[in-house]
């Protein structure tokens, strides 16, 4: 069943269906609780998820600059944040990869606060080392790791496609909390070819953002019509709360047009951070922070009315198709206060949807720090390069998507999708003071989802035959308690 047939089932068994938005909205939301609810209810074999988690190596003076023996240099200056490099590396400008990562320079660390360019980086404070205009001690390491957006707990992460016969023999990583970490005392800065565990880091947090503001100019192919706009905070590829919506009128007597979209604080002042200037001692206010702009798909176009519950998409940078950032989400400069949407394919449906995560992120560490690769990617154009990594295979449970569209289905086996109606119409009753016919459905609830466990829990196979994935003569094994490797 979709988004609007659970709806109505709802309505059916109630005997009770207004033609109000507002009710179907109400309705909306208690089957997503429900359905939220359920998917978190167990590991389910459905809502798990696989991806890939890419290495980085390290950027030093030797590794980026391929096609040539020169080294590259880093320009230094005792008390300045400003990091300058003598050549462009495409790898660094990759920013929500690098930004927020350690760079050591003569023995000492900083923080990466914000990428200025493939050549020029700002540190978190002022340099404290010797200055110099060619400093070869530099290396950039990799040292978290963002886990997928859609990340609700990490199952497994480990390495799948090593040769059979590699020693020692490496699969899954094992995870650490941090109080098992500080007891074995790891050392944080460790770097060998593989990464043997993963410890958990306090998670980021991305601030919300606040008000947006808009207004109509001339030109640009966006046609006259309702738009609901927000927008959002990014910081090292991550994405924050969304701000206040706002819904705008295009009109204009050309029948298209562009809309010019301002970020704001509460206070109606214009958020935007300063320009870098050489005598900064610390990051600006929202150094860093850049913008990501959405829009509402369920909004009538022509009557500026909302069609259900928010269904917010990526604005994109548009053009045509053929382009290979069509579907890109635009991100503004954290300098800038304003970004002017000039293309009706900025909107559209196939771009990415807000995943709520309330402005937190997970992350993890790998010890040892993997700095070995067994992939190459290469970079052809101006610094043509080639970047070099390793993967880790990963499985997650996943947060499922809302059902916001009419159309969109519940992501459980469809034989189950009765449950939400269960669990909605439980709520619904005990709302409205019939305990009753709460408890009624409460228990149809409880009874149908254990069928759903018989069937769809994750577990382990009931019947394992021990030598039956045999792939050779293991020799060596890894003993934890003393985290080394004995052979």
């Amino acid at each position: 069943m979709n988004l609007k047939a659970l709806r109505e089932k709802v309505k059916n068994i109630t005997d009770y269906s207004p033609e109000l938005q507002v009710f179907n909205d109400q309705i909306d939301e208690l089957l997503n609780d429900a359905f939220y609810e359920l998917w978190t209810a167990k590991r389910w074999t459905f809502s798990t998820a696989l991806a890939h988690l890419s290495l980085h190596t390290d950027i030093t003076s030797g590794t980026d600059l391929e096609a040539s023996a020169t080294k590259v240099n880093a320009n230094v200056t005792f008390g300045s944040r400003s990091v300058t490099f003598s050549a462009n590396m495409k790898r660094l400008s990759y920013t929500d990869i690098w930004e927020g990562q350690p760079i050591e320079i003569q023995t000492r660390e900083y923080i990466i606060s914000k990428v200025l360019s493939a050549n020029q980086i700002l540190l978190d404070r002022q340099f404290e080392g010797t200055t110099d205009a060619d400093d070869l001690t530099w290396t950039i390491k990799k040292r978290t790791y963002d886990l997928p957006e859609d990340c609700l707990e990490l199952l497994y992460i480990g390495y799948r496609d090593e040769p059979y016969n590699a020693i020692p023999v490496r699969g899954k990583a094992q995870g650490l909390l941090p109080r098992r970490e500080e007891d074995y005392n790891l050392r944080v800065d460790l770097a060998m070819g593989y990464a043997e565990a993963y410890i958990p880091t306090p998670s980021i947090n991305i601030p919300a953002a606040e008000q947006i503001g808009t207004a109509t100019a001339a030109g640009g192919t966006v046609p006259n019509g309702y738009y609901e706009l927000c927008w959002a905070f990014v910081k090292d590829g991550k994405v924050g709360p969304l701000s206040e919506p706002k819904t705008h009128n295009v009109q204009l007597e050309a029948g298209v047009g562009t809309i010019q979209v301002t970020f704001k604080g509460w206070d109606d002042v214009l958020i935007a951070a300063d320009a870098f200037q050489s005598a900064d001692q610390q990051p600006t206010q929202w150094e860093g922070y850049r913008k990501r702009i959405y829009w509402n798909k369920n909004v009538d176009r022509a009557t500026g009315e909302r069609l259900g519950l928010p269904c917010w998409l990526s604005v994109t940078s548009g053009g045509t198709r053929n382009t290979a950032t069509y579907l890109e989400p635009v991100i503004v400069s954290d300098q800038l206060s304003s970004h002017n949407i000039i293309d009706i394919n900025s909107f559209d449906n196939g771009s990415s949807r807000y995943i709520e995560r309330d402005g937190l992120h997970q992350e993890i560490r790998l010890h040892p720090r993997p700095i070995g690769y067994d992939t190459k990617k290469v970079i052809t154009g101006e610094n043509a390069e080639t970047i070099y990594f390793r993967q880790m295979a990963m499985r997650y449970m996943r947060k499922p998507k809302d059902i916001l569209l009419q159309t969109d289905s519940p992501e459980l086996p469809v034989e189950f999708h009765q449950l939400i109606v269960y669990k909605a119409l439980e709520q619904i009753y005990l709302k409205m003071g019939q305990t009753g016919l709460s408890n009624t459905y409460s228990g149809k609830y409880d009874k149908a989802i254990k069928g759903l466990e018989r069937r769809y829990v994750d577990k382990i196979d009931l019947a394992p035959r021990r030598g039956q994935f045999d792939m050779g003569q293991r020799i060596g094994r890894y003993i934890w308690q003393q985290l080394k490797y004995n052979g």
